[in-house]
């Protein structure tokens, strides 16, 4: 039996899979008729209809020769549709029913990265001499939305492989209980109120009821978001760069979009966005998209139903506690460093640039720390001043529910906001006419503490482990403290180290993107809700200071 004949039984085996699933969903049933099934699962029958439809253009259009492999191809895009439904349907259910809140987001993207690594080592996906630890540390990379890379996205990887990378941005940007909820919850299949309430946790979520809305909101955004900032820079590079093919810039322009709104930092250009330090516009757009990206979709849910509320009523209404919280920060932020960058970098890295050009790259190259890792200007040219300050940013990365790391904008800002209280002898802090619970203050201390405890560990096992390595790289301690503090933000800005970091200390960095993108959000998960106790103790008092 030749390759030809299994190929053939193989492909018919699919094929009256597909016929026996559609003809069991609309034969009969005595218990389920065909209305109640369709409402049950409507997309399964969207997916058959189209497919039934699809059938007949074929037999009826195409060439006879050609009727049988068309009907073949047909049905097994269909059945590669209701299998990913069904498999994405069951998995969400099963992760919700057997992990804890705190161990899903840890464990789902385990499983992505493990895949991500395989799939990167396959032959379609790459152009020869990945290795094993290349493809686990791009696929941590990818997932944890990082932008570190040991390999070149654009020269190493196919397009195959480069869809593989982007697709676990997207996952890992999002969450990959956003996608798998999504289905469950979106393609018909029913969840426990155990389940409900442990994704309530996870998308952070006051009401079961709100679990639609949280999941179709996180959803929508990101379409909306990226498709615009695709079509910003398609429009922007097609005449900056006419060796592009159309492909090649649409291409471009959706890696990048995305990329930069799952703040992963990552591209298909070899020197990063350096080659754009010219274009404002790219500046602006890329920025936007980080802000936008690292807000957190409560934050975006927020603004666009106070918006849309006052357009249709005329009046205004406060936006939440948190949302201006992360909303004044991350202001802060912004503006400080854009200041501190522009005055700074001014006759440095910024020398030679128009006044246009300095403001769009200073405001890019003060977004980008906060979990992005996009540059348009050498990371190793900027004054240690500026590197210093990127550290800082770097470790306290994006907001609550975004796509970016760090220990959070609202972490420091409650614990500022805390430092205010205690100097006014206040018990709990306030803002806003409101007061903050005090177990939300002790939850803002444990996540800048172990974050402090992880950078600090990363940093002194790098150092340790790539002393040897520094003198001949060229490379200082501080460029090692950098590299630590952005796989720990998961920026991925880099002073020139990743590339060059021995086997044990791409471990290293590997583990710190890991904790930095998944410990936060779990240890968030797993301390949502204080117990009540039933006792209470005297209480003693601590000498500080």
């Amino acid at each position: 039996m030749d390759i030809g004949t299994v190929r053939f039984i193989l492909d018919g085996l699919i094929a009256l899979s597909a016929v026996a699933y559609t003809g069991a969903l609309f034969l009969p049933h005595k218990d389920l008729s065909l209305g109640k099934r369709v409402v049950l699962d409507p997309w399964i029958t969207v997916f058959s209809l189209i497919t039934l439809v699809a059938l007949l253009i074929v037999l009826c259009t195409g060439p006879r020769g050609n009727m049988l492999s068309g009907a073949v191809i047909t049905l097994t895009i269909y059945s590669a549709l209701v299998s990913f439904r069904i498999m994405l349907a069951g998995l969400g259910v099963w992760v919700v029913s057997t992990f804890t809140p705190a161990a899903i987001l840890p464990v789902t993207f385990g499983l992505v990265i493990l895949a991500g690594s395989f799939l990167l080592l396959l032959p379609e996906a790459n152009n020869g001499g990945v290795s094993v630890i290349d493809s686990t540390f791009t696929a941590t990379s990818a997932t944890c939305v990082t932008g570190l890379i040991v390999r070149d996205t654009g020269a190493d990887f196919t397009f195959f492989g480069q869809a593989v990378i982007l697709l676990m941005i997207q996952i890992g940007g999002l969450g990959l209980m956003t996608f798998v909820a999504f289905f469950a919850l979106f393609l018909g299949q029913n969840i426990s109120l155990r389940e409900s309430l442990s994704m309530t946790r996870i998308m952070d979520s006051e009401f079961v009821s709100d679990l639609k809305k949280v999941l179709a909101s996180i959803v929508g955004w990101t379409l909306i978001i990226e498709a615009a900032g695709a079509f910003i820079l398609f429009s922007t590079w097609r005449p900056l760069r006419p060796e592009w093919t159309i492909l090649q810039t649409i291409w471009q322009s959706v890696f990048h979009s995305v990329s930069a709104f799952c703040n992963a930092g990552f591209s298909l250009n070899a020197t990063n966005l350096e080659g754009f330090a010219g274009s404002p516009t790219t500046c602006f757009t890329v920025g936007t998209l980080i802000v936008l990206g690292g807000l957190g979709f409560a934050v975006l849910t927020t603004i666009g139903a106070v918006s849309l509320h006052r357009i249709r009523t005329g009046r205004k209404l406060n936006l939440p506690v948190h949302s201006r919280l992360v909303l004044l920060v991350t202001g802060i932020l912004i503006l400080g460093a854009f200041v501190f960058f522009l005055a700074s970098e001014w006759d440095n890295a910024l020398k030679g640039m128009d006044i246009g050009e300095k403001i769009a790259n200073s405001y890019l190259e003060a977004v980008t720390p906060r979990t992005a890792g996009f540059n348009t200007v050498p990371t190793a040219s900027l004054l240690p001043a500026v590197r210093w300050l990127f550290i800082i940013l770097m470790f306290i990365g994006a907001s609550p529910g975004g796509t970016g790391g760090g220990v959070k904008t609202s972490t420091v800002g409650l614990l500022f906001v805390g430092v205010i209280s205690l100097f006014r002898r206040r018990r709990l802090p306030e803002m806003w006419k409101h007061h903050i619970p005090y177990f939300d203050v002790q939850r803002a201390s444990v996540v800048f503490l172990l974050g402090i405890l992880v950078f600090a560990g990363s940093s002194c096992l790098l150092l340790l482990v790539e002393a040897g390595g520094s003198e001949g790289g060229g490379f200082t301690a501080f460029d090692y403290v950098f590299e630590a503090a952005s796989a720990f933000g998961t920026v991925g800005l880099s002073t020139g180290v990743t590339g060059d970091l021995s086997t044990t200390g791409r471990i290293i960095i590997i583990l710190t993107m890991f904790l930095g993108r998944t410990g936060p959000a779990s240890l968030a998960a797993a301390t949502g809700r204080s117990r009540p106790l039933r006792y209470k103790y005297p209480e003693a008092r601590i000498t500080i200071g």
